[in-house]
């Protein structure tokens, strides 16, 4: 099913059919420098950008006899489109993506940029019209058999620490708790790496470690308090660290990058290590499968 969807707005296209999909290939930004004094190109790194989405539309009461009421709605109907695809509640705050939902083609985040009907159909009864999505990033979220892509979910707790004592040879800081550790499989749909949403709640004590073993790993560079709750957002155009909601720096150098901390197609494990006195430290993740990009 059709839809666009951002901050108190979720409109499913009534009334409006689109009669043609475009999706442009992908541009390039590259860092090419002509060869001094030399024939051919030194080529550098490229970089992708998605390419638009662009919608014709098809807008008709044809079948409503009374042309008042025809053309009362082709007109409230005409609106309510502008109006969504107006978006102001995007433009208004920077960073924020709406949701563009293509039957059988998968979900796409961006914005909606630019609408405009054919008036010159009004009295017969129909418009013919065009709109623009601005994708924000490569990826294509894998539409469920409800034409949703939903987000996918799990949790990995820390087992209760061993209490007690103090191990030599001494290391500060000091410690009376010993490093316990998790690790759980998790299965990632599609056919395209996903990025995961982290969230750590303490408490738990700094050098605390989120890791899918043999690939990457991040350390938490503080500890946290039981009531304190580190997320770390892999997502490309999101990528970031946030305490309580708040940005703040809080990897290690020591970490891998966030752009190389991605979940591949199949079987991942998760593993969550830390040192905490109550044990009660958890670790969650979020996603949505991908598919190769369109």
């Amino acid at each position: 099913m059709w839809s666009l969807k951002y901050y108190g707005t979720s409109y499913s296209f009534d009334h409006v059919a689109v009669i043609s999909v475009e999706i442009e290939g992908r541009t390039y930004r590259v860092d090419d420098t002509s060869n001094p004094r030399s024939d051919g190109v030194a080529f550098g790194q490229d970089f992708a950008d998605p390419g638009d989405i662009k919608l014709e539309l098809l807008l008709t009461f044809q079948t409503t006899r009374n042309l008042t009421m025809q053309r009362a709605k082709l007109k409230e109907a005409a609106d309510a489109f502008l109006h969504a695809w107006d978006a102001k509640a995007l433009r208004a705050t920077a960073g924020a993506l709406g949701e563009l939902t293509i039957p059988f083609l998968g979900l796409f985040e961006g914005r909606p940029r630019r609408a405009e009907w054919d008036w010159s159909t009004f009295g017969l009864g129909y418009l013919k019209g065009t709109a623009t999505f601005v994708r924000s990033d490569l990826l294509t979220y894998v539409l469920n058999e409800q034409g949703d892509a939903p987000w996918q979910s799990a949790t990995l707790g820390l087992v209760p620490a061993q209490v007690g004592g103090i191990k030599s040879p001494l290391k500060a800081p000091l410690r009376t708790s010993v490093e316990s550790s998790r690790a759980a499989p998790i299965s990632v749909g599609g056919d395209a790496e996903a990025w995961g949403i982290y969230d750590l709640t303490g408490p738990i004590q700094s050098n605390a470690q989120i890791e899918v073993p043999n690939r990457w790993r991040l350390y938490l560079n503080r500890s946290l308090a039981y009531n304190q709750t580190a997320r770390i957002d892999t997502r490309p155009g999101r990528r970031g660290t946030y305490l309580n909601g708040k940005a703040v720096q809080l990897l290690d150098p020591r970490s891998s990058l966030l752009d190389d901390c991605a979940l591949l197609p199949g079987q991942n494990v998760l593993a969550l290590r830390g040192a905490s006195i109550e044990g009660t430290a958890s670790v969650s993740v979020r996603w949505r499968d991908t598919k190769e990009s369109i």
